[in-house]
């Protein structure tokens, strides 16, 4: 799946880019790879992928989320302090890369079972 491989390539990205401490380093890439794991193991028709496709991430045979959406991924779990709460990075690339394009605004709720989330 093209985002999975895209996680997982923004997270050795994080691995070779200096400038950031070891331990929010070590944190964004452990939390990317546990993401592209989980979004690896979704079905096509997942809601957030599904609005990724929506908002034209998937043109041209390759996943790009653009600018903002590669923020969001980059910065994953880069704070000074691990964020204590459940999150889903899957579905906060669809909602920044929604809030890009016109037409109704994406809302994302989690699934049961949260596919990339850390505590």
């Amino acid at each position: 799946m093209m985002v999975a491989q895209f996680v997982r390539d923004q997270a050795w990205w994080r691995l070779n880019t200096p400038g950031v401490s070891a331990l929010r380093a070590a944190r964004c890439v452990v939390a990317l790879l546990d993401a592209g794991a989980g979004i690896a193991m979704l079905p096509d028709d997942h809601p957030a992928l599904e609005a990724l496709d929506h908002a034209g991430c998937f043109a041209g045979g390759a996943f790009d989320p653009g600018e903002a959406g590669l923020a969001v991924v980059r910065g994953w779990e880069l704070a000074d302090e691990a964020t204590g709460t459940e999150q889903n990075l899957l579905g906060a690339l669809a909602v920044t890369v929604g809030a890009e394009q016109a037409g109704p605004p994406f809302t994302y709720a989690p699934d049961p079972v949260v596919y990339g989330s850390r505590s």
